[in-house]
């Protein structure tokens, strides 16, 4: 008995009306149901290459692991990019964009760049997150970051040539996944202690970048350090002759020499740095020193945020009273030490940096400008505003 083409459509029509509706309950609660799924089917139908990054094969394995469907990840990065470009606007402002047509062009192009990254980004994310809270991971800079990192690890895990800054890069590259997967679950404290340490990596990347002899002197006393911590529980006599004979003799504790004491190998380093010269605050007040040239000062951002972390380290700080504060601070931090680590590294390695086609640290910065200003905008009422949206 053959099927009447008519039955065939109208069963279609109706699962895809059912599939938009689980759609819009699925992320109601971040975006208005008739707006996001007018952009799924504008891009759908508009985009036709975003297809070639999705596969469309069934398979057995598919089904039993669940893997999520092409309309899904879509919404998800609508939600994403459209939530990243509304922060603090008004409900008639936002209203506004989501009518304008430009704006619905611009923001399918968005969209269409980040499916195109999808192989490093959202390929890896998890459909539900622990802690119920709002997809940062999704929105434009910690997407950003994360396909910076995962591509890092992929010219790392295949790079031939030598580099004695390969052990850092990995470093920086794993500590941003791994924070941007607290993110993800909406563990957002917790990224602090993380975001702390990819501070002091990316400090003496840069520190080793202009001094590229101190990576032998930094490794030795890494060594010394793992003797005194792992296995002897006392300072090896080596290291004992080389704290005797420091240049800072005003500095009496010897663990912070034992983290720090390397910088000695920088002739003009103490002549600069008097005040804590062996710790991770004298290396920045040395960058900052020694990097005038910069055309805004990184290393006072960097210094904001390094004590910020600290305080959340020691848990001298708890959870902040909104969330998009602590989505901020881990971005900007994030943003300000990966793009410019992949930066480096794609330098290094003689690596094109972009991503199927995509200039990511063109589009990076771009998005960080955006976010960076409405950083700038903070304030208590912008924030209640914005934590009482429902939609």
């Amino acid at each position: 008995m053959n099927q009447n083409p008519t039955d065939f459509f109208s069963a279609m029509e109706k699962i895809s009306r059912e599939n938009d509706k689980a759609l819009r309950s699925l992320f109601g609660k971040y975006i208005k149901g008739n707006f996001l799924i007018e952009m799924k089917h504008f891009i759908m139908d508009n985009l036709p290459e975003i297809y070639n990054y999705y596969d469309m094969q069934m398979s057995m394995e598919k089904v039993v692991a669940g893997n999520e469907l092409m309309d899904f990840d879509i919404c998800r990065m609508i939600v994403g990019c459209h939530s990243s470009n509304i922060i603090f606007l008004s409900d008639d402002e936002r209203v506004a964009l989501e009518k304008s047509s430009d704006y619905k062009r611009k923001l399918a192009l968005n969209v269409e760049k980040n499916i195109k990254l999808r192989r490093y980004g959202s390929a890896y994310f998890r459909r539900q997150s622990i802690m119920q809270g709002d997809m940062y991971l999704a929105h434009n800079v910690p997407y950003n970051v994360f396909v910076m990192s995962l591509r890092m690890n992929e010219i790392l895990h295949f790079n031939k040539k030598e580099n004695p800054y390969l052990l850092l890069y990995y470093s920086l590259s794993n500590k941003a996944l791994a924070t941007l997967s607290l993110l993800e679950d909406n563990f957002l404290d917790n990224c602090y202690p993380i975001c702390r340490a990819i501070i002091e990596l990316y400090l003496k990347l840069l520190l080793f970048k202009d001094y590229p002899d101190l990576v032998a002197e930094h490794n030795k006393f890494n060594a010394f350090e793992v003797r005194q911590s792992c296995c002897e529980q006392e300072y090896p006599e080596e290291f004992n002759e080389i704290y005797r004979e420091r240049i800072n003799k005003n500095r009496t504790k010897k663990v912070d020499y034992l983290h720090y004491g390397w910088v000695d190998k920088i002739s003009e380093y103490h002549n600069i740095i008097t005040n804590q010269p062996y710790s991770i605050n004298g290396i920045l007040s040395f960058l900052r020193a020694t990097h005038v040239e910069e055309e805004w000062n990184l290393f006072d951002s960097l210094e904001v945020f390094y004590k910020m972390c600290h305080g959340y380290t020691h848990g001298n700080v708890g959870f902040a009273r909104f969330p998009l504060l602590h989505y901020f601070e881990v971005s900007i931090i994030l943003h300000l030490a990966i793009s410019h680590t992949y930066t480096m590294l794609c330098e290094d390695l003689e690596v094109d940096r972009k991503i199927n086609d995509i200039d990511i640290l063109e589009k990076a910065e771009e998005e960080f400008t955006v976010l960076n200003e409405q950083y700038q905008k903070k304030s208590t009422e912008l924030f209640e505003r914005h934590h009482k949206k429902s939609y």
